[in-house]
């Protein structure tokens, strides 16, 4: 009898991987938090949107 319903775990492409990159990078600078932060908005915005789509891809 199969389970149905039955979660996966969400797969990180190589995308994802690289905006967390981007992100880690962007806050080793030495620049003005300021600037880090209006930076990391876009970066954060485009990870959710590649997390839901990977997330969407994988069920």
């Amino acid at each position: 009898m199969e389970k149905k319903g039955k979660r996966t775990a969400t797969k990180f492409t190589w995308e994802i991987w690289a905006v967390i990159i981007l992100g880690v990078i962007i806050f080793a600078l030495p620049i003005p938090v300021d600037y880090k932060y209006l930076l990391a908005v876009p970066l954060y915005g485009l990870f959710i949107f590649l997390y839901y789509r990977a997330k969407k891809r994988s069920s």
